[in-house]
């Protein structure tokens, strides 16, 4: 060999290499090798072959291929999910879901949450269950802490809840393994991959899992960190999080938020964020659900658009942002998938799937566009600026999204806040038919398990008017369809409301408002079934009431003793009153009699439409005033609660002696608390105060 040298001037030279020069060479070639050696025997030392980088330094783990624990291995899996109606382009993309779940192993058990178009079909077709027992909001959304419950009853050692359109690939399988692997009590949370569209493979095609994967690695972009598509976690485990869930409409934003930020905080689960590893799809659509109608101003806008503007005008969006920021610990833009402290991410080792411990969980929104091709809040640098951004913070505060009873100057908009008589009657009518209650804030546990069993026989049309603020507060987050009655209310203060007692003064005025609220209703054009909230519905009595031939159509209160339409046995507590002229002049002068009476809303009725001396009575059954006619129910459909001694039969028979019955009234019994007792006594409550969801009953 040559070598290059310098002599004394700096001139480069040429000399021969020496021999002393190749043999010490060789010396550190040897010691080289014997370094290697001894390396090799420690790594493989008994005593270190543990996964030796997770004991030194925690913020990085990986397990060998294959390497799952048994209880990974033997793990079963129940998917939950709640699509939208499988009509026109969403039935394509629900069906197109379901096909890719189906294709998992260990084959997941599926489960659909609610009842809607095309469920009964395809999960024939499929092999599905349906569950129905789902607390929904007015307009049909279905309530996330509903579902939850149903998906946290599952038998299968890991559960989940997954959007209804989102495709998913074997890699969640392996993720879940991982996780099961690693963590005895866990949630898992996961962003998706949206896409415009996704290859042409069948998905009982091998290759099916596999290309899907790559092709939304190559071309798909990763969900906003804020949002998020799954939901994942061990039954046998302890509860996620301490408060109970408030009543968000699901897929209306915040939940996943709270969710994920709660349990964090409860400190009983590790929270891991599986986006990067589960691979996700979601092929791109609209959002005409949430947006409502076509003709809706300003026209539909995609997600990005969506999400980020007009949230006080989506009156969903709001109550759930409200919800979220008024229950538990949760604040702005925590709970995001960057706040799980352990991330299950992509890596080149040979198990592809790598656990890393994120020592300040939710630091960097940056740290999002890291691992993949492209996400939906990739770093940007304003013109002229030094300052990066990582998507956008909201400044979103209590303060901004307080429940108001009372519109302000302005119209409310159609379903904006507050929610107002009109825009509900016009949405919820049918057949120009609407069922309304009225109460005040003491009575609001009864009126939950009232709105509880009319959603059990799938009746939708129907309006509760609040008599004070309190209960319109505490009504519209529970998703029902409440409006202030403050025309009337607002007469009498709050503390005659709250003292309301049975027999008071105040108790008697408060029952004179039901009659001038429901004459209001009759002149905007619509019939009114008017039911007091202390009545069961067994089956929807709608439909018979409409074959009388009558203007009112109306309860009895009177024994068995006596005919239905003697003295003073009119209860207007259940009724029928057809939406024309003789039924609203008639209205109007009960309400009338009412003002000049000591009496409650109940005698003044008879006294008006059957006459103080009866001079109105037709028959046993009819009354008739001016040109309309009153016509009393009959006690054995419609009983009121001394007819037969009906509540005094055993728990569970009611029923069994009295099949033939639509509704029972609660009444004749003095007080709330005795009313809920009866009630509980029969299990007609269907209200679950602690957790704050309906129950539904399987005897009807």
């Amino acid at each position: 060999r040559q070598m290059k040298r310098r002599d004394s001037k700096g001139r480069v030279g040429q000399k021969k290499a020496q021999g002393g020069w190749s043999r010490a060479s060789l010396g550190l070639l040897v010691w080289t090798f014997l370094l290697a050696v001894l390396y090799g025997v420690q790594v493989k030392a008994p005593h270190l072959t543990q996964d030796v980088s997770f004991l030194v330094n925690d913020s990085f783990a990986s397990l060998k291929p294959m390497q799952f624990s048994k209880r990974a291995e033997d793990m079963t899996i129940e998917l939950f999910a709640a699509p939208k109606p499988f009509v026109g382009d969403d039935r394509e993309s629900n069906i197109r879901a379901i096909q890719s779940w189906l294709q998992l192993r260990p084959k997941p058990k599926v489960t659909l949450l609610g009842y809607e178009v095309g469920y009964d079909e395809v999960a024939a077709e499929f092999g599905l269950n349906v569950e129905r027992r789902v607390d929904k909001n007015f307009l049909g959304v279905p309530l996330f802490n509903s579902m939850f419950m149903r998906a946290n009853e599952s038998k299968a050692t890991v559960t989940m809840i997954v959007n209804g359109d989102i495709i998913l690939t074997d890699k969640l399988i392996h993720t879940l393994k991982r996780t099961v692997s690693k963590f005895d009590h866990f949630l898992l949370v996961s962003a998706r991959f949206d896409v415009d569209s996704i290859p042409k493979i069948s998905s009982n095609d091998p290759k099916f899992s596999q290309t899907i994967a790559e092709h939304a690695l190559s071309e798909g972009t990763l969900h906003t960190y804020g949002g998020m598509d799954l939901w994942a976690w061990n039954t046998n485990g302890p509860r996620l999080f301490d408060p109970v869930m408030p009543h968000f409409v699901f897929g209306r934003g915040k939940y996943d938020n709270w969710l994920t930020h709660e349990t964090i905080a409860a400190g009983r689960r590790e929270v891991i964020d599986g986006s990067e590893a589960c691979v996700m799809v979601h092929v791109k659509h609209d959002y005409h659900l949430v947006e409502g109608s076509k003709n809706m101003t300003p026209a539909r806008k995609l997600l990005g658009q969506f999400w980020s503007e007009g949230k006080k005008t989506k009156f969903e969006q709001f109550l759930n942002i409200y919800m979220s920021m008024t229950t538990g610990s949760y604040t702005n833009q925590r709970g995001t998938v960057l706040s799980a402290p352990w991330k299950l991410s992509s890596c080149l080792e040979e198990q592809e799937i790598c656990l890393v411990k994120r020592k300040r969980p939710g630091i960097c929104n940056c740290e999002y566009s890291a691992f993949v091709a492209r996400t939906q809040t990739d770093p940007e640098v304003g013109t002229g600026s030094r300052v990066i951004r990582c998507g956008m913070v909201s400044k979103e505060t209590k303060e901004d999204f307080a429940i108001q009873a009372k519109p302000s100057g302005q119209d409310p908009s159609v379903f904006g806040l507050p929610l107002t008589l009109e825009p509900l009657l016009e949405r919820l009518a049918l057949n120009e038919t609407i069922v309304l209650t009225a109460l005040n804030y003491g009575y609001r546990e009864m009126m939950m398990s009232w709105v509880c069993n009319l959603r059990h026989l799938d009746i939708a049309n129907f309006v509760v008017a609040a008599l004070d603020e309190e209960l319109y507060a505490w009504a519209v987050v529970r998703g029902v369809p409440v409006y202030l009655e403050n025309s009337f209310s607002m007469k009498m203060n709050s503390s005659m409301l709250a003292e309301a007692v049975y027999g008071t003064d105040s108790f008697k005025q408060l029952t004179k408002m039901k009659s001038r609220i429901a004459l209001r209703i009759l002149k905007l054009g619509y019939n009114v079934i008017w039911s007091d909230s202390d009545i069961v519905w067994f089956k929807n009595p709608v439909p018979r009431l409409h074959s009388y031939n009558a203007d009112l159509i109306i309860q009895s209160n009177a024994p068995d003793n006596e005919a239905l339409n003697n003295v003073r046995r009119i209860n207007s507590g259940f009724y029928l009153a057809r939406s024309n002229g003789p039924t609203i002049a008639a209205f109007e002068d009960v309400v009338e009699y009412a003002k000049r009476s000591r009496m409650s809303e109940q005698p003044c009725f008879y006294d008006v439409l059957c006459g103080k001396d009866r001079s109105n009575v037709v028959g046993k059954e009819r009354c008739e005033y001016n040109e309309m006619t009153v016509q009393f129910l009959e006690r054995e459909l419609f009983p009121n609660g001394i007819t037969h001694n009906i509540w005094t039969l055993p728990s569970g028979y009611i029923l069994k002696r009295h099949p033939d019955l639509f509704i029972l009234h609660n009444n004749w019994i003095k007080g709330a608390e005795e009313k809920r007792n009866r009630l509980l006594e029969h299990h007609y409550h269907f209200f679950d105060e602690a957790e704050g969801l309906c129950m539904y009953p399987t005897a009807f």
